[in-house]
């Protein structure tokens, strides 16, 4: 039999957020039960996980525990002991602040000491020239009265002295011109003759040593004598090398060994240098020695810095200047270098240190110069 719908239950109601995919049957209230129950589980695990880190903190950190007290007093040994350090580093520091203080003082009362004396002795001089000269002026007074009478008397006498000196040089100077002339004739003709003697001298010492000279180079070049093993040695003096050669080609026969060494020239930076001496140990050992003091930079020392030292003394117009003397060559002769390396100030050069000595292993010279602000 046909029944009326109107009695039996209809759809859902349709919503504005409804989906075209929701079923017709009604709300998935199951799911939003689950939905509810994970959000609470989440919130519990979260409490959960904060009280037990916090608990952890507090715990690391309890007083009461034996790894944490035992943590804290490693802590507080490596605080006293670098507390010990600072403090003795204080110490330490205070104590050489007291030392130098202490030297200070001594110095300063030294100074003193020698500031008195000096003043003693200045004064003590001074009485003393001022006795000197009051006696040396009496006595200065007494020599020119003697001596103003004996002036007076030698004139007197010289004045008679002359009167009869006069007359007998008048004679003298007439024989003497008549000898001059007579002399200077004589002497004139022996230098005539030994300007002539001479002349043929020298022009045969000149022509001897002339052909000497080419006898010996035609006979060098004949017997091609060269140098060779040249070896650089240790710098001699400022800017200055030495060096030595061996000459070759040197017969045994040949007894000019030396004037072929001095005449042979040998080739060094360039230039061409004959030997600064020669030592002959035998025909095929001659060396040649050269002190070159052309392109060597290593060998050049030079002074850095400049210290002035004031006056020497009060009044002595003389003034004392330090340098230090820098790039001395290893194993050479300091007193050398400082005596021949070039220096230039106040307007002034100098060739060298007029003073050298070595402090602390440098080398410093010293120069004592005119001043007129030290008068």
């Amino acid at each position: 039999m046909w029944q009326d719908n109107d009695s039996s239950p209809g759809p859902p109601p349709y919503h504005s957020r409804s989906s075209e995919a929701d079923p017709l049957i009604g709300p998935r209230k199951p799911y939003r039960r689950y939905q509810s129950l994970c959000v609470y589980v989440a919130i519990a695990l979260f409490v959960i996980t904060f009280t037990i880190v916090n608990f952890s903190i507090s715990f690391s950190k309890d007083p009461l525990n034996p790894d944490v007290r035992d943590r804290i007093r490693k802590d507080w040994d490596i605080e006293l002991r670098q507390h010990q350090k600072e403090v003795l580093e204080r110490n330490y520091t205070k104590a050489r602040w007291l030392l130098q203080d202490e030297n200070r003082i001594r110095l300063r009362k030294k100074w003193q000491t020698e500031v008195e004396e000096h003043r003693h002795d200045v004064k003590e001089r001074r009485r003393r020239e001022e006795q000197d000269n009051i006696l040396l002026r009496e006595k200065w007074s007494r020599e020119v009265e003697e001596h103003k009478h004996d002036v007076e008397e030698r004139r007197k006498r010289e004045e008679q002295d002359n009167i009869l000196l006069r007359e007998k040089w008048g004679k003298e100077v007439e024989e003497h011109k008549h000898d001059m002339e007579e002399r200077r004739r004589r002497e004139e003709q022996d230098r005539i003759l030994l300007r002539e003697k001479w002349s043929r001298e020298v022009e045969d010492h000149e022509r001897q040593v002339e052909e000497r000279r080419k006898h010996e180079e035609e006979e060098r070049l004949r017997l091609n004598m060269f140098w060779t093993d040249l070896a650089s040695h240790t710098c001699t003096s400022y800017a200055t090398r030495e060096y030595t050669a061996r000459l070759v080609n040197v017969p045994s026969y040949y007894d000019r060994r030396v004037e072929a060494c001095m005449a042979t020239p040998v080739e060094i930076h360039g230039a061409e240098y004959t030997p600064k001496w020669c030592e002959d140990n035998g025909p095929n050992d001659v060396v040649g020695h050269w002190e070159v003091d052309q392109h060597e930079p290593d060998c050049a020392s030079y002074w850095s810095w400049y210290k002035d030292f004031g006056c020497t003394s009060p009044g002595s117009g003389q003034r004392r200047i330090e340098h230090y003397l820098e790039n001395i060559p290893s194993g050479a002769d300091w007193k050398e270098f400082c005596a021949t390396t070039p220096a230039s100030f106040n307007g002034m050069h100098f060739m060298g240190a007029e003073i050298c000595f070595q402090k602390d292993h440098g080398t410093y010279g010293h120069w004592v110069l005119d001043d007129e602000n030290c008068k």
